[in-house]
């Protein structure tokens, strides 16, 4: 992973920097937010470490300009030991994760394995496929009349295969032209391109809306495809576009499974109710605040009851949202409905 830590504790970058680079990532740092940003602006980095306290701007600053303008990069705060506040507040903005210092190795390892995690959410499916190749082998091999909304202008690859304009600023007319291409025929395929760049104009709430529309109005007829750049798509917004696609009411639980430690939560909650303690450790963290903050997401989302007499246990709510994560598992798996996502290999525009 490509790693930039920010932090003016000189010895504490070195010993994270050598441990990362030990563990073969690439690693850099930033004494300040300002520098920080500089760094983030001009190469792609996978994950950001930052202190909370640093001269003249806060972590937490530098959390909100990340997530608003590179929100496919992951970000762990660093605080000091005790200062619970500010690293959940850390979380409420999208921070993956918070570790309190002094940090242990293990620690960092562990942390790194959720972001990866994270980053693996826009990396599900086949390997890098052309949809417009992919739309002639579903005409070609599976006999289906194909639709491929594509944003680039294509040679239609077969008589079977209708090509309309992605427009990432009118989603519904995409889903209008997708009911009017399905509702007459019996054996079709829906094969929607570059996904991300409606979830760069459009909330995930909208986007998911559509996907599921879409699902919906193909479901029986034949399988539904949706390709992404792995390079502009967000973990929340591969999630959403995976779960949309296989799960109806997807967009009720995208938030409360964005996070790698839910995730870890639910999977123990599907085995059978469990105590607090219980759901910390299979989570693997020895933080008290920190599933306490989790748990009360998971509660808050209706996903998760927890009777003041009794464990935890997954709500009906919450068994859907096991099977979303169920879905997703098949969709990396290659079973399931059909539906895939996969990441995009258009060729370039001539």
């Amino acid at each position: 992973m490509r790693i930039l830590l920010v932090d003016d504790d000189r010895d504490f970058l070195d010993a994270t920097i050598a441990l990362l680079v030990e563990k073969g990532h690439t690693a850099s740092s930033a004494s300040s937010v300002a520098r920080a940003l500089e760094d983030l602006a001009s190469r792609e980095v996978d994950v950001v470490f930052t202190n909370v306290r640093l001269p003249r701007q806060s972590g937490l600053e530098l959390v909100r300009e990340v997530r608003s303008k590179w929100p496919r990069t992951q970000v762990v705060v660093v605080t000091a030991p005790g200062a619970t506040d500010p690293a959940i507040e850390a979380l409420k903005l999208g921070a993956v994760d918070y570790l309190r210092k002094p940090v242990r190795p293990e620690q960092v390892v562990r942390v790194l394995d959720l972001v990866g995690q994270q980053l693996a959410l826009t990396r599900i499916g086949a390997k890098p496929i052309d949809p417009a190749k992919y739309a002639a082998s579903l005409a070609a091999e599976g006999g289906y009349e194909v639709l491929l909304i594509s944003p680039t202008p294509s040679r239609v690859p077969s008589e079977r295969v209708s090509y309309f304009p992605l427009d990432p600023e009118s989603p519904y007319r995409i889903r209008d032209e997708v009911e009017m291409f399905v509702a007459p025929r019996n054996h079709v395929a829906v094969v929607l391109a570059a996904v991300d760049q409606l979830l760069s104009r459009h909330r995930e709430e909208e986007v998911t809306a559509l996907l599921e529309a879409i699902r919906i109005a193909i479901a029986g007829k034949g399988p539904f495809a949706v390709s992404y750049d792995p390079a502009k798509i967000t973990a929340t917004g591969a999630l959403a576009v995976q779960a949309s696609i296989v799960s109806a009411d997807a967009h009720t639980t995208i938030e409360a499974l964005s996070n790698p430690i839910r995730r870890l939560v639910l999977r123990r909650l599907a085995a059978g109710p469990c105590t607090f303690m219980q759901a910390m450790e299979a989570a693997l963290i020895d933080d008290t605040s920190k599933i306490a903050f989790h748990l009360s997401k998971l509660t808050e989302s209706d996903l998760v009851a927890h009777p003041e007499d009794g464990p935890y246990r997954l709500t009906p709510r919450g068994k859907g949202a096991v099977k979303v994560l169920a879905s997703i598992d098949e969709l990396e798996s290659g079973k399931g409905s059909g539906n895939i996502i996969f990441p995009d290999k258009s060729p370039k525009p001539v």
